[in-house]
């Protein structure tokens, strides 16, 4: 299969990430857990609501900045390949 066909599949998921153990990512994960965990024991029922809705619309704007720059990192790409494509011709009529 061709990676479009992977793609178009769902053998290849762009947005999934193996995170290596100790890498920075790592840490900072589990740095926000232990912070989240540290803040939310000592809020009251309706603040831990509160900030579960900060947390869900924190998420959200996090998606829809990681697809935007997706997209614009693949339309860059496309554009690369395109000059690639038309400097090849021309170095073809040399």
């Amino acid at each position: 299969m061709t990676t479009l066909e992977n793609l178009y599949y769902g053998n290849i998921s762009p947005h999934e990430r193996y995170i290596k153990r100790g890498a920075r990512v790592d840490k900072l994960v589990k740095l926000i857990c232990k912070n989240e965990d540290e803040l939310t024991a000592g809020l009251t029922e309706q603040q831990k609501e509160t900030f579960d809705k900060f947390k869900d619309s924190t998420s959200e704007l996090s998606c829809i900045t990681e697809r935007e720059a997706f997209s614009a990192g693949f339309i860059l790409a496309t554009r690369i390949m395109v000059e690639v494509m038309e400097g090849l011709e021309e170095v073809e009529d040399i």
